[in-house]
């Protein structure tokens, strides 16, 4: 009986080992870019503490947490180098969080634990009988701890809204403190019953029952201020994206008074040429009267110059977008970029000249950005058509590899340390896309980003 009894044991803590790898990676699964890597980060951790778990007494408790915590980290660094600042912060809330689900599930536990014992005492039940309760005993424990694990790692995938916001060092230090006042609390109640146990031969729950609600309570309220800790860094991400979505927009509203300003220029020069067309035509005529053709010529030369200084290279139906999409050209051109516009403004709609700007502007600073890093043949294709009232605008760029897009949003996530205005861009100009009861759309294929903005007009 002794070797089932063994049995079971070991294979109960096989068991936990494999249901807590499952809900590891099931939790670390939308903070990776590389879902293949979900596989393998939970074969390594099952691997890892079920082998630590068989060594007999080499490494338990708090060192053998400690080697399946780096083991775990170490795989998610091989598949997912960004942002590892955030996964050494999960990793240490996912083993937290398996402390708290054993302690809260203790107090239950043990209350069936003293049943069997007075059970078994009061029947004088024969051996398989006590090793039967106890493989139910156990089987009741671990279902419920992997119904409190998963409500606990349910509740933080909820308020962890940002998942692919970068988290600083400065900002893990700070997030870390909880999580370690939780630990500091952990191992002084598993050091105090070990000093009891060797002091008196005795499990402290035995004598003092109390115990484990003291226990279960602290970590419950260990728990709660974790996820108070989380949900007021994510309102201080969400404020700070806030802030940087309206920086970028602010700068794009100064781009667009520059753009409308230039438009009023050209419109002064117009009316500057047509004031003076009527004296522009009596000196040619006068030139012509008296012979004077080559001077007449080169008179025309001149106004011919004067003429095309005042226009723009692209038309697209509005002089705010022709002067925009005729500057983003000249930019992509002096980076080597071939720009190509298919663009209409559509006039008789009801869709602002302001609001197509911002669209055309963050789309193609971003296009620019993609097919800048493109060896070859880089390109831009921006194009617009209309359908009944949908209106779509479809901006078209080279890329070199493929960009990794938020599974909440849709949006491209930024790779950058800073986070860059990327990502922000593409937030303002699905602003403005629901503005018109419309949304933005992202394609990638054979190399190209293909950016589909939609709108609804009249």
């Amino acid at each position: 009986m002794d070797f089932y009894w063994e049995l079971a044991s070991r294979l109960f803590g096989i068991a936990v080992i494999v249901i807590n790898g499952v809900l590891y990676g099931r939790f670390i699964t939308p903070f990776l870019y590389n879902k293949k890597a979900v596989r393998s980060v939970k074969l390594v951790y099952i691997g890892t503490m079920s082998v630590l778990y068989l060594i007999p007494y080499a490494f338990h408790g708090f060192l053998a947490y400690a080697l399946g915590a780096l083991a775990f980290l170490a795989v998610i660094y091989l598949f997912d180098r960004r942002n590892m600042a955030q996964k050494v912060f999960l990793v240490i809330f996912l083993y937290l969080t398996e402390w708290i689900s054993h302690s809260i599930v203790s107090v239950p536990r043990d209350f069936l634990f003293q049943g069997t014992m007075y059970f078994e005492a009061a029947m004088g039940s024969p051996e398989w009988v006590c090793l039967v309760l106890y493989i139910l005993n156990q089987s009741l424990f671990i279902v419920l701890r992997c119904c409190v694990m998963r409500i606990l790692l349910d509740i933080m995938d909820r308020i962890y809204l940002y998942k692919n916001e970068n988290m600083s060092r400065k900002e893990l230090g700070l997030m870390l403190a909880v999580p370690l006042s939780a630990f500091t609390g952990y191992f002084s109640f598993s050091v105090f019953s070990d000093f009891y146990l060797k002091d008196t031969g005795q499990y402290i729950q035995e004598t003092h029952a109390f115990f484990l609600w003291i226990s279960a309570c602290y970590q419950m309220i260990s728990y709660a201020a974790l996820v108070a800790a989380v949900t007021f860094y994510q309102d201080m991400k969400k404020n700070y994206r806030k802030e940087k979505e309206n920086a970028v927009l602010a700068g794009q509203l100064e781009n667009l008074k520059k753009h409308i300003a230039e438009v009023e220029a050209l419109y002064r020069d117009i009316r500057g040429m047509r004031h003076d067309m009527g004296n522009h035509i009596m000196m040619l005529e006068s030139l012509f009267q008296k012979d004077r053709q080559e001077e007449a010529i080169g008179y025309l030369e001149q106004l011919k110059e004067q003429f095309h200084g005042t226009e723009t290279e692209i038309k697209s139906g509005n002089p705010v977008t022709d002067i925009l999409l005729t500057e983003r050209k000249k930019e992509a051109e002096g980076s080597g970029i071939t720009f190509r516009s298919e663009f209409f403004y559509p006039e008789e709609a009801s869709v602002n000249a302001f609001d197509v700007s911002i669209i055309l502007n963050n789309a193609l600073n971003n296009a620019i950005e993609g097919a800048e890093a493109v060896c070859g043949n880089p390109f831009i294709h921006v194009f617009s058509y209309r359908e009944k009232n949908v209106y779509m605008i479809v901006v078209e760029n080279s890329l070199k590899e493929p960009v990794y897009l938020e599974e909440e949003s849709g949006l491209p996530v930024t790779t950058k340390e800073n986070n860059g205005e990327h990502g922000y861009g593409l937030n303002n100009i699905r602003s403005v896309a629901r503005k018109y009861f419309g949304d933005i759309a992202i394609e990638q294929k054979d190399g190209t980003f293909l950016l589909h903005v939609m709108l609804m007009v009249g």
